[in-house]
């Protein structure tokens, strides 16, 4: 898949809007999963985001709803969606979307969009 631009408006935890002044996140959907649940999508933050003294350079992105689908933002839609942040390495590894030796660290909930 061609690298897609997106912008990312952080809704939830307040700490983590805080701690990134609410600003938007811009980053590239790399890759995408398709599953029973919407999808996964990697996304490729431009600048590593850095919370809590660890920088993060990526995301693994779910839909937050129900019926929603990763999809979505390649159609040009809004994805209110739960970004799980991950290790540099994880785009390498052999699965990129896993996430289940995820054990705290940076996780938050936003909308997500395509931009030019």
């Amino acid at each position: 898949m061609n690298p897609i631009p997106v912008s990312i408006v952080i809704s939830d935890p307040w700490d983590v809007g805080e701690a990134l002044n609410w600003a938007p996140l811009r980053g590239q959907m790399v890759r995408v999963a398709h599953d029973e649940c919407g999808g996964k999508a990697l996304i490729r933050f431009e600048a590593p985001i850095s919370y809590r003294g660890v920088l993060y350079t990526c995301a693994v992105v779910t839909p937050r709803h129900e019926g929603h689908e990763v999809m979505e933002i390649v159609a040009g839609a809004k994805l209110c969606a739960a970004l799980t942040c991950a290790p540099e390495d994880q785009p390498r590894s052999a699965d990129p979307f896993d996430t289940s030796g995820w054990r705290g660290g940076l996780a938050f909930i936003g909308d997500i969009v395509a931009s030019a």
